[in-house]
């Protein structure tokens, strides 16, 4: 598939691995200084929040930085991957972890269209 997924598109990667929700939108506003608003942005991140950060208010801070990136870039279509499940998580009683990853993150419809 390559880089570009196997799209007729211009794809663009930025990473940070071991990325903290806190630090997302200064990267995404980093990453995008000097550039066009992307027709599509794609987010994966917050497995790294799980068991440093209370699910409820993780719930919350994502809520809040989502609805500003659909602010600041109204015509970007902002996507939300699920947290992926590891075999390995760092802290915390994995179990609860794997639950927590599943529960409060599927019903994420909360952006005004």
């Amino acid at each position: 598939m390559g880089t570009s997924l196997g799209l007729d598109a211009r794809v663009q990667w930025f990473g940070w691995g071991g990325l903290r929700w806190e630090r997302l939108l200064p990267f995404i506003h980093q990453s995008l200084r000097g550039r066009a608003a992307p027709d599509v942005l794609l987010i994966h991140c917050g497995g790294n929040d799980l068991g440093n950060t209370k699910s409820l208010r993780l719930v919350a801070d994502m809520k809040r930085d989502l609805q500003d990136l659909h602010r600041r870039f109204p015509g970007t279509k902002i996507l939300l991957s699920a947290i992926s499940q590891r075999r390995r998580w760092r802290t915390a009683n994995p179990g609860k972890i794997d639950k927590t990853r599943k529960w409060p993150w599927q019903p994420m419809a909360f952006l005004a269209p």
